[in-house]
Parts: C-alpha cells; structure tokens; sequence
C-alpha cells in the first residue's frame, strides 16, 4: 500500500450509509479499502495496518464481537487502528453499546458531512476538511517564465486542498496560490502537489495539494473560515 497516504478500511461497503462516507473519503485524500464482512477479513486485519475502520452496523454475516476482538488482538497490525460503527439513526443506541468495548465511537449514516468529518477526523488526528467550490488561481514556476493555471476548489482543511482542473501538475510540484473564500476573504501562499486524483474512482480529474506556506494572516482566516462551516454543519 501506498505509505504516503492514511488508509481506511470499509467494511460492508454495499449499505447506503457506507456509499455515502467512501466517496467523502476519497475526495479528503484517504486511500480506501472497501470489503464485504466474511471470515476473510478477520485475516485481513490481522495481517495489514490501516489508520481507521469504518463498520456498518450491525454486522449481518460475521460476528461483530469477532472483529472487533480480532482488530484489539496484541498481535493484530490493526490493534491501534480507529473503530468507528455506522448505524442507521434507529439502531444508533445499540451500536453506542459497544463504544468502550472495542469500538471508538458510533455515528449516524444520516449525520451531516460536516459530523461525519469531525467524528472521522477525531480518531485520525487531521485537520477538519470542507467542502468549497471557489476558483483557484495558481501561478507555476516554467524553466524561464510563469504560468498562471485556474483550478476550482472540490475540499480545503488547513493543511491541503483537493483541485479540479484540466491543467496537470506532477508530484513534488510546487506552486503560487490565492483564492477568495465564500464571503470574500482572500487566501494567499504557496501549495505542493502531493498526487494526482483517479477520476474514476474519485468523480475528480485533477490533483490533492498540501499548504507550505501562507502570507500573512491568511492561514488564521482559512481556520477560521472552516471553524465556522464545521460548527454550521454541527447544528443542522
């Protein structure tokens, strides 16, 4: 596996709430694993490390006691993996249950994106992720001159952002940017690229980017700005 990226494995990923949540992590940069519960993935866990694992709940064709006591196992390479329990809004209850048994918490497939973020985000440690459709002007360094490229915004966090556009940049890429957010505040500084996106599976043809810098007091404005969305989508 690509050890660059963090890796979520989703299990049961033919259930709607799961179908909702992969595509929101694909888009946010995760590599993602999606398998169907079978004895198989007892072995699967035992043997490969992922970041975070996303149940469906419950379980219908292997013993959620199983998996969870098989990803808890000393020996398991998922034994410090994230846990996190999908339910449908009337069996949220019951899957709370097994929150501190095994399992690091239980959401809500009818959640908000922006909760299902921060509930993702809580167990893998990065940086709360938006989703901003604003038009990006980058300008890239040529070996005798610049360039100025326009991708649109498909996600930003403080820490990257994920960009739509026909114009290719190679990985390790770097490049001038600024953009303004919803509202008009402009964001300004310098950004990397650290892949490019597989339409196909991700409904996205252009490239994931990191921040490197920012100029002045750009960065507190884009925290800002995503403390407030985030807060909105809490509420609603």
């Amino acid at each position: 596996m690509d050890e660059s990226r963090q890796h979520v494995l989703v299990v049961g990923a033919k259930k709607a709430g799961l179908e909702r949540v992969a595509p929101m992590l694909r888009r946010a940069d995760f590599s993602v694993h999606s398998v169907e519960p079978s004895p198989f993935l007892l072995d699967l866990v035992l043997s490969t490390a992922f970041e975070l694992v996303i149940v469906t709940y419950p379980l219908d064709t292997l013993p959620l006691d199983d998996l969870i006591d098989t990803i808890r196992d000393a020996g398991s390479a998922c034994h410090d993996a994230g846990l996190l329990l999908l339910a449908e809004p009337e069996q949220l209850d019951d899957a709370q249950s097994v929150v501190d048994l095994g399992a690091n918490r239980a959401i809500c497939c009818e959640w908000s994106e922006a909760r299902l973020w921060q509930a993702i985000g809580d167990l893998m440690e990065v940086a709360p992720r938006i989703f901003m459709r604003v038009l990006m002007h980058a300008d890239i360094e040529l070996k005798n001159d610049k360039d100025r490229a326009i991708f649109q915004t498909v996600n930003v966090s403080v820490s990257g952002v994920l960009l739509q556009g026909s114009d290719h940049l190679d990985p390790g890429e770097s490049f001038d940017f600024l953009f303004r957010l919803p509202g008009g505040g402009l964001i300004e500084g310098a950004a990397e690229v650290v892949r490019q996106t597989n339409p196909l599976r991700e409904g996205v043809d252009g490239i994931g980017t990191r921040f490197v810098s920012f100029r002045d007091q750009c960065q507190e404005r884009l925290s800002a700005h995503i403390g407030r969305q985030m807060e909105l989508g809490r509420n609603r």
